[in-house]
């Protein structure tokens, strides 16, 4: 706990495959007023091992349970108390200045008003699995969050070339594969009711997926900016190459499942979103577009996943949490409803 201006954060779960070019291109970064930790969600991989056998400059915090993401970080900002706070996947590979590049806008006079910010996220592919072998791409992962009129939440720019002109500009949030905070404006968005008793950055109850949508949700309604700086860059793993799957059954099963239980977690985290967040007269503006997103949905899961329905379930039981953050959220916000609706398109 050093005394250092900024803190990367970086929870794991079984990703000692990704550690190697994660911490690497960390630890090769030009700006060096850093220091990084490791929250471990009971790996049963060798991560923990891994990192401080390899890693003995990087802190380590091993769980004894899966937290999920969202708890697991607040974690880390609990306790590493630096004027900014780098949230970052294992499976993430910086170019050497990402930091330096951030850093010198977050600390200039125009960047003073904004609070969170992030670069251009590239994809990154695997090569080869078994040596850590990977391949960094020209197609864009994600250049921010953009709120469709829907309120479905996509990534800005996702799939399109990275040559492609992107300016310096205010975004709705950043993914929280990798984004940059001030921790000035974690505090004031916390949450504090009965049920974040602890003063929740993230809501715990997310688990983890949309959790970080979630956040920038709540920031924005406090009228706390985030800019895209897209000549910082980075790269994003998200899939494996069909080629690669039958050398890892075992990995690949695990995915599958993690598979669905996200999609399960990112139904229920999108409805939950919308009832703690959004303004009453902004659903009712939105309601046919939300309405069809919504039937498409149910239709869907009808005939193909019906057990991600029981996410209703989960809604009803959670009600009483909802309305208290509801109250706290909306009750404390700065922006008005129409200001917010400026960002569905």
């Amino acid at each position: 706990m050093t005394s250092v201006k900024v803190t990367f954060i970086i929870v794991t779960r079984n990703s000692r495959a990704f550690m190697p070019s994660c911490l690497n291109s960390l630890l090769g970064q030009t700006n060096r007023d850093f220091q990084i930790v490791v929250i471990d969600n009971d790996s049963s991989d060798g991560t923990v091992e891994f990192v401080r056998r390899n890693y003995p400059m990087v802190s380590v915090i091993e769980n004894n349970k899966n937290l999920g993401f969202a708890k697991a970080n607040n974690q880390g900002i609990r306790l590493f108390k630096s004027p900014y706070l780098v949230l970052c996947n294992p499976d993430i590979v910086l170019e050497p200045d990402w930091l330096e590049k951030i850093m010198t806008v977050a600390e200039s006079e125009a960047g003073q008003s904004y609070q969170v910010f992030g670069g251009k996220l590239l994809k990154l592919n695997w090569l080869n699995i078994e040596v850590g072998e990977m391949e960094k791409t020209n197609l864009i992962d994600s250049c921010g969050f953009k709120v469709l009129k829907n309120h479905r939440v996509v990534e800005l720019f996702a799939g399109e070339e990275s040559q492609r002109a992107i300016d310096q500009q205010e975004v709705f949030g950043h993914s929280g594969a990798l984004v940059v905070f001030r921790r000035e404006a974690l505090e004031q968005v916390a949450l504090t009711d009965k049920y974040h008793s602890q003063g929740d950055y993230f809501d715990g109850t997310f688990f983890f997926y949309k959790e970080d949508v979630d956040l920038a949700w709540r920031l924005r309604l406090l009228g706390l900016r985030s800019l895209l700086l897209p000549r910082a860059i980075a790269y994003h793993l998200r899939t494996f190459p069909g080629s690669d799957r039958q050398n890892i059954p075992q990995l690949m099963n695990n995915r599958r499942r993690q598979s669905r239980i996200a999609k399960y977690y990112s139904y229920r985290n999108h409805l939950l979103m919308l009832l703690e967040n959004e303004f009453l007269s902004n659903l009712l503006i939105f309601a046919p577009q939300i309405f069809w997103l919504e039937l498409k949905k149910i239709i869907y899961l009808l005939f193909f996943e019906t057990a991600d329905l029981y996410a209703w379930v989960d809604v009803v039981k959670l009600l009483p949490e909802i309305r208290a953050k509801r109250r706290q959220v909306l009750g404390s916000a700065k922006l008005t409803a129409e200001a917010v609706r400026k960002w569905f398109n």
